[in-house]
């Protein structure tokens, strides 16, 4: 175990107790289920600092952070974290971002990708509330099938994928587009207006970067062939969210479902209340809105948490000689 080497684990609920015991058999660590203000009086005093999803590491915590020498995160996505305000103190960031052969192992949010398809198409929510509400009527749920649909997938990386193949076994004709097509007999890949004019449902796979913020924009929208069904299980920011709640309120588009929001690393306590897309599904039933649950599956979860430790256990043995094997 390392000397004088503290880790603050900031989210230890989501952890197994096997986990838990590996991490502390090579790092000392305090497992606290952390706010934001204990992140930011205490992080001064941890080499490491092990988040999720739950907090946004951005400088105000990095300033206080005279001693980090790594933060690990069990997420492919980084934009809970202040990248170069951690490259300016020379912090490493341990992700599981490019780690490829792993995370094909990872179905989870393409599983919830196709799950919140199904429940928009088939009202499933709000046929399960009518019953709950003692009402026994379908007539009130018509749904519409995926047989011979078209769906558009935009960003053919791992999920994207995986949803296409998930198209073909509900016998839908897929199409995609990607910035960087590769050849291929399985997929047929068209310009993003061209993807978009045809395409019944149209779901989106791309990383959040510089070129992917706002991708979604007002011309996306105007290309976006009428009554079509938008899907997004990457990230929030990559949807103007104006330009969709416009296409539901005008019916430009059937409806929606979002597994994240633009500001879901929002500092204000306020930002979900005050949300245009939630307040509208409030009221209609054509937007599912769900938190970010794409990969949270028990099975997905630990399998990216031993990763991740095991990530940053090598990490401590290439810089630390000291460190002996697990």
């Amino acid at each position: 175990m390392l000397k004088d080497f503290y880790l603050l684990n900031t989210e230890p609920n989501r952890y197994t107790k096997d986990s838990l015991k590996n991490l502390s058999s090579f790092v000392k660590s305090d497992n606290i289920e952390c706010d934001r203000n204990f992140i930011i009086q205490n992080v001064h005093k941890y080499e490491a600092l092990l988040i999720g999803l739950k907090h946004n590491i951005n400088h105000e915590i990095l300033n206080n952070a005279s001693k980090l020498k790594c933060i690990i995160t069990p997420t492919t996505g980084l934009n809970h974290v202040d990248l170069e305000k951690a490259k300016e103190k020379n912090i490493e960031v341990i992700s599981l971002f490019g780690e490829t052969e792993f995370l094909e192992t990872v179905t989870a949010t393409a599983e919830l990708t196709w799950g919140i398809l199904l429940s928009l198409l088939r009202k499933i929510p709000y046929a399960n509330q009518s019953v709950i509400n003692n009402n026994w009527d379908r007539d009130n749920f018509y749904g519409i099938e995926l047989k011979d649909k078209t769906l558009g997938v935009i960003g053919y990386g791992r999920l994207g994928k995986m949803v296409a193949n998930y198209g073909k076994a509900f016998k839908m004709n897929v199409i995609a587009y990607d910035i960087n097509p590769k050849k291929s007999k399985d997929i047929i890949f068209l310009s993003l207006n061209k993807l978009l004019s045809m395409s019944d449902i149209v779901s989106i796979h791309l990383p959040l970067n510089k070129n992917t913020t706002k991708f979604a924009d007002k011309k996306f929208f105007k290309n976006l062939k009428k009554g079509s069904i938008l899907i997004n299980t990457s990230r929030g920011e990559i949807i103007n969210e104006n330009e969709l709640l416009l296409a539901l309120k005008n019916k430009n588009i059937l409806g929606a479902a979002v597994d994240v929001l633009g500001e879901e690393y929002s500092e204000d306590e306020n930002w979900l209340k005050n949300n245009i897309l939630r307040k509208y599904a409030e009221s209609n039933e054509n937007l599912i809105i769900t938190p970010h649950i794409g990969g949270v599956t028990h099975d997905s979860v630990n399998k990216a948490n031993n990763f991740i430790i095991k990530k940053f256990y090598n990490f401590l043995k290439s810089n630390y000689s000291e460190l002996t094997n697990l």
